[in-house]
């Protein structure tokens, strides 16, 4: 499998990363408006779905660090790394994108509400722990933070699942419960058009830190570069 994944050339992978962004645009653009929220609708059911793309990647990071911490292997570390740098600015850039659509929807930047706080909390021990493995150098010290951060993000989602409400306003499960399909298919669309923006960004950003530690890559180093991950 992974052997395959290296297969995939840089071309390609930022083909990936354009379609995956243009197809959940066009989906946010095509989704129907609410009686309600009217088109910024549009807005937040595309933040909700870059979110849970990152959410599914922050998971996959954490379980390919336990299995590096598991087995040894180095080419899962490479993988688990790469969605560490990649998956870190990933969210900053959907929690910004989830003030901005609070603050056009609801006159406010649900900077109290339990969402934002654990957005805000992943990113503090997510750059805590990259810039831990970064200083101290050490892989198994750099998988250990990567599960932590992974942990760390599903403590907060079972917060917000099983907490008390509090200041929330955001609608819980507001796509799943509608009763509109249109709305379903186009959040659906919009999530799998941000797990390809990410996977080809993660592609593209472990072959750049791969880089750094063989030097520069061409096209005759790549294949020797992977290899070493493995």
């Amino acid at each position: 499998m992974l052997d395959r994944l290296d297969r995939i050339t840089d071309r390609t992978a930022y083909m990936l990363v354009g379609l995956g962004v243009g197809v959940s645009l066009l989906a946010a653009f095509l989704a129907p408006q609410d009686v309600e929220l009217g088109a910024w609708v549009r807005l937040v059911i595309w933040h909700g779905m870059l979110t849970t793309a990152c959410v599914l990647g922050i998971i996959t990071m954490g379980a390919i660090a336990a299995a590096y911490l598991a087995s040894g292997r180095e080419r899962l570390y490479s993988w688990s790394r790469a969605l560490q740098f990649t998956l870190l600015p990933a969210w900053v850039l959907a929690a910004l994108v989830g003030a901005i659509s609070a603050r056009l929807v609801w006159n406010s930047w649900n900077l109290t509400e339990r969402r934002m706080l654990v957005s805000v909390a992943y990113i503090v021990v997510a750059a805590v722990a990259l810039m831990a493995g970064l200083l101290i150098e050490d892989r198994r010290a750099g998988a250990i933070g990567q599960v932590v951060s992974a942990l760390a993000m599903a403590a907060g989602l079972a917060w917000i699942a099983l907490g008390p409400a509090g200041e929330d306003i955001h609608p819980t499960s507001a796509v799943l419960s509608s009763p509109d399909v249109a709305f379903k298919l186009a959040a659906l669309v919009m999530v799998v058009g941000s797990l390809l923006a990410v996977f080809g960004l993660t592609l593209l950003v472990r072959r750049w830190l791969l880089s750094i530690e063989t030097g520069e890559l061409g096209p005759d180093d790549l294949k020797a570069s992977t290899e070493a991950a493995a």
